[in-house]
């Protein structure tokens, strides 16, 4: 498959300078294998999880990821494999700030042992910040929000939890060797990852974070759809399993950053050819043949923008970060199976609109000014699909997450969960 679209770029590059009549030619068959194309899943995230990828697949015990940028030891990540309700033995990372006694709440668990009265109501009223549940985008795992998010949510009391998809290397697919993971996959673990969150779930992951903990689900990129995807499963009209009931889920909000778009990446790649043959050979080149993984510029193009000044990702990050994406690019999402699957197939033809939105809780939106590989029409689809009139753009490259301008997209999580 990357073979066929390297040779029909080499084709269309050669015809560039005659006959542009020509040249169509070629671009048509490059659209329909494009528009095929999404993002590959990941398969393993190196460094972080010095997990081994032997020949079938199979992985080591990985340990936990590096030290955060936040320095308090009381908000470091910690990373573990659980298994969840799916089956799925995930890695999961969590960064969950510390129960603080106060004076008062000692006095009032002091008279409730000494008059048998029953203080749980208060104390559940002070804890009312929500958990921010993390997915992660393609070429990545939940070690992405780890680096900065997770600790600088959890120093401001929100705890902050992520799993890693199947085909990653903490989440070794469950089928041994198999090179293609379902959307549908996907979306029963990050399920049962959400009803795990509850210690009151018989499958519950042990986390701490209360009976019916209210979480706001928040996705990047290829996380985004898949987010749609589960959204679809839980608030759809055609929802007659019980075992998949909104009311399982405390689901306070849902935010997409950077989504692929309910269509998939078809008419981007459309749009990307009509804008510039360079910047669609790097996208292609970038994902399809993984030169995201092997040449720095691609790679920094693609994810952090600009230079080293620009957005604080040194070369020395980028190698890091390839070594991830290397790690994290050998089980890929199965695009047949997808592409009878997309979200935008039950959407509105008029207004573009999710049919489940109005049964949703609140929404959030956001684009980035420098996406290189989302572009605003596919940040409108998004935004549209969740019944919003315009997306929130802030002023960053592909990985909101990472690199100098992270705290942007961090102060749009904020302002949304703030108003919740």
């Amino acid at each position: 498959f990357a073979h066929n679209v390297h040779r029909s770029y080499l084709l269309i590059i050669m015809m560039i300078g005659g006959a542009p009549s020509f040249l169509l030619l070629f671009l048509l068959p490059i659209t329909v294998v494009l528009s095929a194309f999404e993002v590959p899943y990941p398969q393993s995230s190196a460094q972080i999880r010095s997990s081994i990828v032997a020949s079938d697949a199979s992985f080591a015990t990985p340990p936990p990821p590096p030290p955060p940028q936040n320095k308090n030891d009381e908000n470091q990540p910690i990373t573990r494999q659980i298994l969840l309700g799916s089956g799925t033995m995930a890695e999961v990372i969590t960064c969950i700030p510390p129960k603080k006694t106060t004076s008062p709440d000692m006095l009032e668990n002091i008279f409730s042992s000494l008059f048998g009265t029953d203080n749980t109501s208060s104390s559940s009223s002070k804890n009312n910040k929500p958990t921010l549940a993390f997915l992660h985008g393609s070429f990545h795992a939940s070690w992405c929000w780890a680096e900065k998010y997770m600790p600088y949510f959890a120093s401001l009391g929100y705890p902050c939890v992520a799993f890693s998809l199947q085909g990653t290397g903490g989440t070794p697919v469950m089928e041994m060797g198999a090179k293609k993971v379902k959307i549908a996959s996907h979306v029963a673990d990050l399920n049962a990852f959400l009803k795990g969150l509850s210690d009151d779930d018989t499958a519950s992951l042990g986390l701490g974070l209360g009976d019916d903990p209210k979480i706001v689900l928040i996705g990047h990129s290829f996380g985004g759809l898949t987010i749609m995807k589960w959204l679809e499963q839980m608030y759809g009209d055609n929802n007659d399993d019980n075992s998949n009931s909104p009311k399982d889920i405390n689901l306070a909000g849902v935010g997409l950053m950077c989504s692929v778009p309910p269509s998939g990446n078809g008419a981007m790649t459309m749009r990307f050819i009509r804008r510039s043959l360079v910047d669609a050979w790097k996208i292609t080149a970038g994902f399809v043949m993984k030169k995201a993984i092997t040449d720095k510029a691609i790679c920094r193009d693609l994810f952090f923008g600009g230079t080293e000044d620009d957005n604080g990702i040194s070369d020395e990050d980028v190698e890091r970060y390839q070594s991830y994406f290397q790690r994290d690019t050998v089980a890929t999402i199965d695009l047949g199976d997808l592409a009878k699957k997309l979200p935008s197939a039950l959407a509105d033809v008029e207004t573009g609109r999710a049919p489940f939105v109005d049964r949703l809780p609140p929404v959030f939106v956001v684009g980035a000014t420098e996406d290189f590989i989302v572009d605003r029409e596919g940040v409108d689809e998004t935004a549209r699909y969740m019944g919003l009139e315009e997306p929130l753009i802030v002023d960053s490259p592909h990985d909101v997450m990472l690199g100098r301008r992270w705290n942007n997209g961090a102060d749009a999580i904020l302002e949304f969960i703030g108003a919740l």
